[in-house]
């Protein structure tokens, strides 16, 4: 598994790089939308899947999906112009009553609530997120103080140590005399109490570092320090703990959250898309739950 995992993790990380510094260059700015599109199909595929929604619902919910990311890109792209927020909530009621008549539409009651109901929890849990981490990476078109080049890696990166910290040290524990002590084992029973401190550790550690080294987000680490404390580097170093904190917070929830869909529909992994990682949700799933956040942090941080 592990001969997988590491190629696998490394041409994500050259992916994701690739497609976050293009963003702002005329011959690569469609990459990261265009990935995004990609992986949110796949993802929705592996959510509806873990529901049992086939048929015209499945059908609905990719589009539905797209409509939302695409929306969310142009939303987050041209914030300046009216027009395109007076069309994108036009399309945005559009998509929430075409789910509401999707029975009617097919002629199908049976299985409506469930059905109804899988297509929202997916549209909620998945495309709306994604926008929002391109609207983390985009924020360089609307403030000139951030650089969504940066936070972005940066946030993602406090939130996938919480993983790597909690699979490094649950691990070490797990074969060392002293064993480990099991965190949540009628959800994961992988996961320790001992890999939840590694996570937490791994998680403030690279944001506090993000935050002194990382070019422009330490600049705007060091605004908010100023705003906390009187001692603007211990304000900043604060700030940091805080934000990779809640970041990693949201990240073990978001994991537990899948963890326990995957447990009700009876499957181990949502897909097999990524060797030795298993599928798009299993990746994304920490970053999920943490997308507003990062959003809004991002957000507050330009307002400074």
């Amino acid at each position: 598994m592990l001969k997988y995992r590491i190629p696998s993790a490394l041409a994500l990380i050259a992916v994701f790089s690739l497609a976050v510094w293009g963003l702002y260059k005329p011959y690569l700015f469609y990459l990261l939308p265009l990935l995004s599109c990609l992986l949110t199909v796949a993802a929705v595929l592996e959510m509806l899947k873990m529901t049992g929604t086939n048929g015209p619902y499945k059908v609905w919910t990719v589009i539905a999906s797209l409509f939302i990311l695409i929306g969310g890109y142009f939303f987050f792209r041209y914030p300046a112009l009216q027009r395109i927020k007076v069309v994108l909530g036009f399309v945005a009621l559009l998509v929430f009553t075409a789910t509401f008549l999707m029975p009617l539409v097919i002629n199908r009651i049976e299985g409506a609530i469930k059905s109804v109901s899988a297509t929202f929890l997916t549209l909620l849990y998945i495309p709306l997120p994604i926008a929002m981490l391109l609207g983390v990476a985009l924020i360089g078109y609307t403030s000139a103080k951030l650089d969504g080049r940066f936070f972005l890696p940066y946030f993602v990166a406090i939130v996938k140590s919480a993983d790597i910290g909690a699979y490094c040290l649950g691990t070490l524990f797990a074969k060392s005399p002293m064993g480990s002590h099991k965190f949540v084992p009628e959800i994961s029973p992988k996961k320790s109490i001992e890999g939840l401190i590694g996570g937490v550790l791994l998680s403030l550690s690279v944001g506090i570092l993000g935050a002194l080294y990382l070019p422009n987000v330490s600049d705007a680490m060091l605004i908010l320090g100023s705003n906390i404390s009187g001692n603007i580097e211990v304000g900043r170093i604060v700030g940091a703990a805080i934000i990779s904190l809640i970041l990693c917070l949201l990240s073990i929830v978001g994991d537990l959250v899948e963890s326990i869909w995957k447990r009700d529909s009876g499957i181990k992994d949502s897909g097999s898309y990524i060797p030795g990682m298993g599928g798009i949700l299993d990746v994304a799933d920490s970053l999920l739950l943490a997308a507003p956040f990062m959003y809004a942090i991002t957000l507050t941080l330009s307002r400074f």
